[in-house]
């Protein structure tokens, strides 16, 4: 994290704890900036990360997922560690939501069937159980019937799906004025407020 949020962060101390999931679909880069800009704004991020995840960015972003999610969280946990504090919804009553950016496809059926083989699809269905905000930012197209099924049944639960889809109308000139939409949209859903991209204005 860069100076400038580094001391935001420190400006903004306890506004609440908000988990972020990152699984194995592309776009990692996506996870690891909304922990950024929910530190710097003075949030407390708990990161949950599947081995997938790793992988992509190592692939997409040469680095150690693990390593940089442990200097902007002091809670970063593997989709293996199934008794972690997420696991339970007596946890998870004291955050304001759920992210998974990006989430997978199968991360998304597991969710919509209420399967919970791992910490990042356990932690979301009992955010959907207590009724607590969660949101899927899907990344995968394009999407057929079985996965456009999936999202619907995950939406009648009470989740929001968001697909990783930039709006033009900001003029992107880079690959992070992509990824601050992305995530800025994930935020304003989450009902957290920013200004990390322009607003649509006549």
């Amino acid at each position: 994290m860069d100076e400038g949020l580094a001391k935001e962060a420190r400006a903004n101390q306890g506004k609440g704890k908000i988990i972020i999931g990152i699984t194995g679909a592309s776009g990692t880069i996506y996870g690891l900036y909304s922990v950024q800009i929910l530190r710097s704004l003075g949030y407390t991020p708990i990161v949950i990360i599947s081995k997938g995840a790793e992988r992509v960015a190592r692939a997409e972003q040469g680095l150690d997922l693990f390593e940089e999610l442990r200097k902007l969280s002091s809670e970063v946990y593997l989709e293996n560690e199934i008794d972690a504090p997420p696991s339970s919804s007596s946890s998870i009553t004291k955050t304001a939501g759920m992210a998974i950016i990006p989430c997978s496809i199968k991360t998304l059926a597991q969710i919509a069937h209420g399967i919970s083989s791992n910490l990042i699809s356990r932690t979301a269905i009992n955010m959907l159980r207590v009724r607590k905000r969660l949101v899927l930012v899907i990344r995968e197209t394009p999407l057929g019937t079985i996965e456009l099924k999936n999202a619907l049944e995950v939406s009648k639960a009470g989740g929001i799906i968001l697909p990783a889809s930039p709006g033009f109308y900001i003029k992107p000139r880079s690959i992070e004025d992509v990824v601050k939409f992305v995530v800025g949209k994930t935020l304003d859903v989450l009902e957290i407020e920013h200004d990390i991209y322009k607003r649509w204005t006549r």
